[in-house]
């Protein structure tokens, strides 16, 4: 007999306390109020405590079981931890959970399984042909969670029969007071903060947004009071950089900050956010910084648009395209109306379908608990 458990098998790391974490406690909340328990399998025991504590005390829990070192060593503990819980759903995250979590869990006798897919995916002749079968079957026995409507398509051209349903994770909004979070970090109130929120530099776009900035400050649109903060890299991404930004004679315009509980701060601080990315799902950070009213500069790739929305709330422009990039950057830089206006409307956007509230009463809809 099942019990009343979620059993979400993460395949991630969770190095900080950032909006993936928070729609999992505002999840565990939801499915305790139905007398349900959400218990997340994470490949690393997670670097906040905070985050922890809150899953605990809305009524979760969280397991250690890592896919990627030992997949024998997972799939002996997988099968463990479902003889143990006897969960009514399990619920498989990135690419390694997936593809051991779910036949495991369909063998065992599970029914209610359901995978996220959470970046770009290809189309179906660029899948290697032992994913394809995998995939093939795995929407046979799965329903699918796209983040994006991008994603959504893209995975419904693909497997015709899939079940698929488009579900906007959605953010916490962003409360902060500017004068505030600018006083807390240090940054002068004059100063221009133009943002990004970033774990890796390639698939980001930093190199070619480092050469958007080179742009500006040659054509004298970086004034002394104007920086770029890339916030949330990992040590390694922001030692590559270094060499780019120091040859681009950018290193005293552009501040790197590494990860950090404090990404809501940083929003709440700036004026400017700017998603540069080659490829993406739906970036949380972007949602992020449309809760926090932020007129936002994006490029035209994945699920960025469906919260980008050109003309309403931002600039889009073509992936790759540092001179766009700059062009677009150094309007909103030029205009305060503009920013202010576009903030408005990011706001708006924002209250429309991107909350966390709605995104886990969607998610637990599309369980039928």
């Amino acid at each position: 007999m099942e019990n009343k458990i979620v059993l979400h098998v993460m395949g991630m790391d969770s190095s900080k306390y950032g909006g993936l974490e928070r729609f999992n406690v505002c999840l565990s909340k939801a499915l305790a109020d139905r007398g349900f328990k959400g218990v997340f399998v994470y490949e690393e025991y997670p670097v906040s405590q905070s985050f922890v504590d809150d899953i605990v005390g809305a009524g979760g829990e969280i397991i250690v079981l890592n896919s990627r070192e030992n997949p024998l060593h997972f799939c002996k503990g997988f099968v463990r931890l479902l003889k143990k819980y006897r969960p009514a759903v399990v619920h498989a995250h990135f690419t390694k959970a997936r593809f051991y979590a779910i036949p495991i869990a369909y063998f065992m006798g599970i029914r209610r399984l359901f995978m996220t897919i959470h970046s770009t995916m290809v189309p179906k002749r660029e899948i290697k042909f032992h994913t394809r079968i995998w995939c093939w079957w795995a929407n046979k026995v799965a329903k699918t969670v796209a983040v994006s409507d991008d994603i959504a398509s893209v995975c419904k051209a693909n497997w015709p029969k899939a079940e698929v349903r488009r579900i906007y994770l959605g953010v916490s909004q962003v409360p902060g007071n500017k004068a505030e979070a600018r006083e807390k970090l240090g940054i002068p109130p004059e100063q221009t903060m133009l943002l990004t929120v970033s774990n890796f530099n390639h698939v980001k776009g930093l190199d070619v947004l480092c050469k958007a900035i080179k742009a500006l400050k040659d054509g004298g649109h970086m004034a002394e009071q104007t920086c770029l903060y890339i916030v949330g890299q990992p040590d390694a991404d922001r030692e590559a950089l270094i060499p780019l930004m120091e040859s681009l004679g950018i290193q005293n315009c552009v501040k790197m900050v590494g990860i950090t509980n404090e990404v809501p701060t940083y929003l709440s601080a700036a004026d400017i956010y700017i998603q540069s990315s080659r490829h993406e799902g739906l970036p949380l950070a972007l949602m992020e910084a449309a809760s926090a009213a932020l007129p936002l500069v994006g490029t035209r790739v994945g699920g960025i648009p469906e919260i980008a929305r050109e003309g309403c709330n931002a600039f889009l422009v073509e992936a790759e395209d540092a001179g766009a990039l700059a062009h677009a950057i150094g309007e909103l830089m030029r205009d305060k109306e503009l920013r202010k206006r576009l903030g408005e409307n990011s706001l708006k956007v924002f209250k429309e379908a991107f909350s966390v509230e709605n995104g886990v009463k969607q998610t637990i809809l599309y369980y039928g608990l």
